[in-house]
């Protein structure tokens, strides 16, 4: 398993998640298959989205935080 840092100067994409969701830590891992995982660590949580490369785990751990904040403003509202 290798675990690496994603920061804004390999990683462009990264800046704008983490100003958004107050992100202080990104981490991509990489396991002997073939899944790659990234985690966004806050406040609130862990958040993990998993695929075959570190671009499609990106796309899906950003879907998950999404879909986190958006059912907690319905939750906090309602």
């Amino acid at each position: 398993m290798i675990t690496t840092i994603l920061r804004e100067d390999t990683f462009p994409k990264v800046k704008k998640v983490k100003e958004r969701f107050n992100i202080f830590r990104a981490v991509d891992i990489k396991s002997e298959s073939k899944l790659e995982s990234v985690e966004f660590m806050n406040k609130d949580g862990v958040f993990r989205g998993f695929g075959k490369n570190t671009k499609q785990a990106f796309k899906n751990a950003k879907q998950v935080l999404k879909k986190y904040y958006n059912s907690n403003k319905t939750a906090i509202s309602a």
